[in-house]
């Protein structure tokens, strides 16, 4: 199963890794390119594992992409770090506090 989001001209793809989804991959890629306009860039895509993925390299190495781990951000918000963390919202915070006094 194939999951995702889309935000503006961002995509997050959510699915099991599994080695028999790479020729799947391979093609639902081009043709999202070509139905959506958008082009991906798999230089500055990564791969965030949830869980245990042993084979996360090859997945990386197959996409021409990078791996991250969380806690990361996306868009300058946090991803799987605790939401009730006054440290996680912190800097988003004090970035509002610089825009509304400018």
């Amino acid at each position: 199963m194939i999951s995702h989001l889309l935000f503006a001209d961002n995509t997050l793809i959510f699915c099991k890794p599994d080695e028999s989804n790479l020729g799947y991959f391979k093609i639902i890629l081009p043709v999202f390119e070509a139905m959506s306009g958008l082009r991906v860039n798999l230089s500055r895509s990564v791969i965030i594992p949830i869980g245990e993925v042993p084979n996360v390299n090859v997945l990386a190495h197959f996409f021409g992409c990078r791996v991250d781990y969380l806690p990361s951000s996306h868009l300058g918000l946090p991803l799987g770090a605790s939401y009730k963390s006054k440290a996680v919202w912190e800097s988003i915070v004090e970035r509002f506090h610089k825009r509304l006094a400018g």
